[in-house]
């Protein structure tokens, strides 16, 4: 996920959100916001707090976004640094506008069993049943 937000301090900043696993839903994820002057700097979120003990639910990776920003403008130097967050932290309440790459998407899975997958590539390849 890429956004930009604009700083009065900073001006447009982006931001890459790195997410692993299967749709970016496992932990830890990483926050990489840039400076048009090309300054860097990464946030960390690791959930600490046991499932069973707590029962808050895990925040989104939206909001993710929105505490690592709300750290960055509270002043952490954009020098390269690594700054780990919590969701206790006070969250940036500005616009967030998402980024679209230009590059093509990955194909879709489809098991190739289904018919409508052997339906697929009979089409793409020229051919019909």
């Amino acid at each position: 996920m890429n956004f930009t937000f604009s700083s009065l301090e900073h001006g447009t900043c982006v931001v890459k959100l790195w997410a692993t696993g299967r749709y970016g839903f496992s932990l830890p994820k990483k926050v990489d916001i840039t400076t048009p002057a090309g300054a860097t700097c990464t946030f960390l979120y690791i959930n600490k707090v046991e499932k069973r003990v707590s029962m808050k639910a895990e925040p989104g990776n939206r909001m993710i976004v929105r505490i690592a920003i709300g750290a960055f403008l509270a002043g952490v130097p954009p020098d390269g640094s690594t700054v780990e967050i919590d969701p206790g932290m006070p969250p940036y309440a500005g616009k967030l506008t998402p980024v679209r790459l230009d590059a093509p998407r990955a194909p879709m899975r489809v098991r190739p069993g289904k018919s409508h997958a052997r339906t697929r590539l009979d089409v793409e390849c020229g051919t019909t049943p």
